[in-house]
């Protein structure tokens, strides 16, 4: 078997049909074991990997989040205006982020799962864009 793997996936071949340690199975038993690999890959992993945003970004996230929070305790006037320009580009980025995701199928729940909240919430808050 080839190596199944991602960060935080490992996929195997069981009775020729492909599995995750993260719980997913497909429902489908493949005629070779090179099949179930190319399933797994399809419509697991590569989806799934995608899903996520890239980790030197979160880093870069978490850097920004810790020197506002430190700008806070030294500087809260410039962390105030600080956090003013972020969201002033926060929230358009999030609605066309939002509408993109409508665009290509997601549904609410999808949605509301990405941005850590409900279904229900993220339609409230954003059905007027598609």
């Amino acid at each position: 078997m080839h190596d199944l793997e991602l960060p935080g996936h490992r996929g195997t071949v069981i009775d020729l049909r492909p599995t995750c340690d993260c719980g997913w199975a497909s429902e489908h038993r493949f005629p070779t074991p090179a099949a179930a690999e190319e399933d797994w890959w399809r419509t697991h992993a590569l989806p799934t990997a995608e899903a996520e945003p890239p980790s030197w970004l979160l880093v870069k996230s978490d850097v920004l989040r810790e020197q506002v929070q430190e700008m806070i305790s030294t500087r809260p006037e410039a962390a105030l205006k600080l956090l003013a320009e972020v969201d002033a580009w926060h929230r358009p980025l999030t609605h066309e982020a939002v509408a993109a995701a409508r665009a290509r199928g997601a549904s609410w729940a999808d949605i509301g799962a990405a941005l850590g909240t409900t279904r229900q919430a993220a339609h409230e808050r954003f059905r007027t864009l598609g």
